[in-house]
C-alpha cells in the first residue's frame, strides 16, 4: 500500500495499491496546482519516503493509446468485411488473385465520422490503387 499526502490549501491523504497509480495521481495533482507551491509526500514498501514539489520531476509516462488499426475490434471487423464483401475491389473489380493488395476502406472517413468507425455498413473493399486514389473528402 502506497500513501500520498497532498499538502495544499488543506491536507489530505490517499492510499494506492501500486506505486505507479500513486505517481500518476501525484503528477496529475501537481500539474493542476503547479503555481501554488504545494507539495506531495509519498511513502510505501520498498521506496524511500519522498517529497514532490514539481510534476516534471516525477518519473511517469502517460500510456500510449492503442492505434485503431491495431485494435482487436478493428481486426475482427476487417476480417468480417473481407468475408462479407468477397475481397473484390468495388471500383475496378481487381482481387488478390490479380495481384492486388486489398484494403478495407471507410466509406465515410473516420476523421469526419468517428461514430461509424466500427460500422460494417460503412466499409467497402478497395484495391490498393483505388484506395490510394480516394481521399478523405471522397465519401463514395
Amino acid at each position: 500500500m502506497f500513501v500520498a499526502t497532498f499538502r495544499g490549501d488543506n491536507r489530505r491523504t490517499r492510499k494506492y495499491k501500486s506505486e505507479k497509480a500513486a505517481m500518476k495521481a501525484i503528477r496529475h495533482w501537481l500539474m493542476g496546482n503547479q503555481l501554488k507551491g504545494f507539495s506531495v509526500g509519498l511513502m510505501g514498501p520498498g521506496i524511500e519516503p519522498n517529497e514532490f514539489y514539481n510534476w516534471e520531476e516525477i518519473p511517469f509516462e502517460e500510456p500510449k493509446p492503442i492505434d485503431f488499426y491495431s485494435s482487436q475490434k478493428w481486426k475482427a471487423l476487417r476480417k468480417e468485411a473481407l468475408n462479407k464483401y468477397i475481397s473484390t475491389c468495388i471500383c475496378c473489380g481487381r482481387s488478390a488473385k490479380d495481384g492486388a493488395v486489398m484494403h478495407v476502406d471507410h466509406i465515410k472517413p473516420r476523421s469526419k465520422y468517428p461514430q461509424l468507425a466500427l460500422d460494417i455498413d460503412n466499409l467497402q473493399i478497395l484495391c490498393d490503387l483505388c484506395n490510394l486514389g480516394k481521399s478523405d473528402n471522397d465519401e463514395a
